[in-house]
């Protein structure tokens, strides 16, 4: 049932919305599996309990995100989420080891008031989404209100200094109920990630109050 709602949803936006492949310009195709496939792999290395697929660098990548962030290209996001989850699939079987009898809980990266205003809407939200659609309903639970942030930062890929980038975002993020926190395993949902400072932070607080397990996936690095 889920499969057919889908693929109505899918058609209808077809039509309101017409879409070609981001790498080969292929009708009806946000990112076909052909062009996926092409997308050169992150080899660099991550922080730790961070796990990223793509290389930012690569141009296909690269305009996905631009086309999501700025361009209010949602279905970009949930097409990148569903790439993100069938890319981890074992890592997510593990994880949820950790969490048995319990969904895990998936957190995108929250976004300030004021980016939310100008954006009109968190990207690492649809990535999410797409994330836990491609899996059986009670396996994930995906919550984009536990977790807020405070204030508007510099965005961190203006900042160029590590040291920078770690300060901008100290003290930013904060948790609004630490019930739905306490012995949960995790997963915390970004677009990109370059020093890790952004995940680290969030793990930060969501330890603290108490969570089990905590790692985070990003499309690209």
């Amino acid at each position: 049932m889920c499969l057919y709602v889908s693929k109505i949803k899918n058609f209808l936006l077809n039509i309101l919305f017409p879409t070609n492949c981001l790498g080969c310009g292929k009708e009806n195709e946000i990112l076909c599996d052909i062009c996926v496939s092409k997308i050169q792999l992150t080899d660099r290395e991550t922080a730790k309990n961070i796990l990223a697929v793509f290389d930012y660098r690569d141009t296909v990548i690269k305009n996905a995100i631009w086309e999501l962030k700025y361009h209010h290209k949602r279905f970009v996001g949930e097409r990148l989420g569903q790439i993100l989850y069938e890319s981890f699939m074992e890592e997510v079987s593990e994880i949820k080891a950790f969490s048995p009898g319990k969904p895990i809980l998936v957190i995108p990266v929250p976004i300030s008031r004021q980016r939310a205003k100008l954006r009109w809407y968190n990207q690492s939200l649809f990535i999410a989404k797409g994330f836990c659609g491609k899996s059986e309903k009670e396996f994930f639970e995906l919550n984009d209100s536990v977790v807020f942030k405070k204030r508007n930062t510099t965005p961190q890929a203006k900042i160029m200094n590590r040291k920078e980038r770690l300060e901008n975002i100290k003290n930013v993020f904060e948790i609004k109920n630490e019930v739905q926190i306490k012995n949960r395993t995790i997963i915390v949902i970004d677009d990109v990630t370059t020093t890790g400072g952004t995940i680290i932070e969030i793990s930060k607080i969501l330890k603290s109050s108490g969570a089990r397990k905590i790692i985070g996936f990003a499309v690209a690095h």
